[in-house]
């Protein structure tokens, strides 16, 4: 692969089927993890397609971020991919 791409990947912990985690923007350079970057939801739709909800109350508004919010383990899964320890379980197996 040549050039770099964008990948929308959910982050979970629970191996082949990534349920239950936090949705994510992988972006890849020659086939390799450059950044691991939070999803924002207005990236391909507008706010008003997206009808995000608002609470207020006593005097103050709360609205949704609209961006997916990344759990530590899920930002820095590219350094748990290119570890050497990891590298060394991939070419055993």
């Amino acid at each position: 692969m040549n050039g770099e791409a964008t990948y929308v990947k959910a982050m979970g912990l629970l191996g082949e089927t990534g349920t239950g985690g936090n949705v994510a923007c992988v972006d890849v350079k020659d086939g390799r993890i450059i950044r691991i970057r939070p999803l924002h939801y207005d990236w391909k739709y507008g706010r008003d397609e997206l009808h995000p909800w608002k609470i207020e109350a006593r005097g103050k508004t709360i609205e949704v971020p609209l961006k997916s919010l990344l759990p530590p383990h899920s930002i820095a899964y590219k350094k748990r991919v290119y570890s050497p320890t990891a590298s060394s379980i991939r070419s055993s197996g």
